[in-house]
């Protein structure tokens, strides 16, 4: 596994290099959009052949989330801890709403791009009956607790093309600020690796790591890596088998820590 000390923008222009050298229009995905922020990123630099946006901007959905770990004293109790990040109170469905709004606003214009206003499960159900089995690249930032990132990777897994798709995931590592949201997406992502023969191909270096996830031995794993090697990127390496072991500590700055 490679680590770049830059953003997760990154992983979209090493990703566009491959694909222009291939001569290739992606076809790509995120799952959990909020406002589309990192989705119009990700076209602006991927430049799609069709873009997927799924999210089910619902109060309820979040609402329930909270309430599933709201017993655990170690973590984030209070939905309105969150409000500055959202816009508003996160119980009230006009929050969602205008958020949704805004996502919209930033693809106006853009007929390769579809809303598919649903959570994880029910957007994979959707994409699947309509034949939308060909993904090069999926971008996975939906809940993150454990159990529903290891649904989300285990069923879009079915929707990755053979050998050249790959998924990137956010806010893969453990961390301080991660535990006070239960985040669970190291775990997840550890596991899934394991059962289907994935690996971490490349992480940035930041708090809230970003990890792309590849088949073992896959053209997109060779290409990734050897894009960045040819291209004046300073990475260090280790093994795979420290993944699980990735953690964030924070002194001046955030970094990536195995110890």
């Amino acid at each position: 596994m490679k680590i770049i000390d830059q953003d997760r923008s990154a992983f979209f222009e090493i990703l566009t290099k491959i694909y222009q050298a291939n001569g290739i229009a992606p076809k790509i995905a995120e799952v959990g959009v909020l406002k589309g922020k990192n989705a119009i990123n990700m076209y602006n630099s991927l430049n799609p052949k069709q873009m997927f946006l799924i999210d089910s901007w619902s109060a309820e959905k979040v609402v329930e989330s909270s309430a599933a770990v709201k017993h655990r004293s170690w973590s984030a109790k209070y939905l309105s801890d969150y409000e500055w990040y959202y816009g508003g109170p996160l119980d009230e469905q006009k929050t969602y709403d205008d958020i949704y709004k805004e996502a919209q606003s930033r693809f106006s214009g853009k007929d390769n791009v579809e809303f598919v206003r649903a959570d994880s499960l029910e957007g994979f159900e959707f994409l699947k009956q309509n034949h939308h089995t060909d993904f090069d690249f999926i971008y996975i930032d939906a809940n993150h607790h454990y159990e529903f990132i290891l649904d989300d990777l285990m069923f879009y897994k079915e929707l990755l093309k053979e050998d050249v798709g790959c998924f990137q995931l956010n806010d893969c590592c453990h961390s301080k600020q991660g535990v006070l949201q239960n985040l669970g997406v190291l775990e997840a992502a550890n596991k899934f690796c394991k059962i289907n023969d994935f690996i971490p191909v490349i992480a940035v270096n930041r708090d809230f790591t970003d990890v792309i996830l590849a088949p073992r031995n896959s053209s997109i794993a060779s290409a990734i890596n050897q894009t960045v090697e040819g291209n004046n990127l300073s990475y260090v390496e280790v093994p795979n088998e420290l993944f699980p072991n990735l953690s964030v500590k924070v002194g001046a700055r955030a970094s990536i820590s195995f110890i």
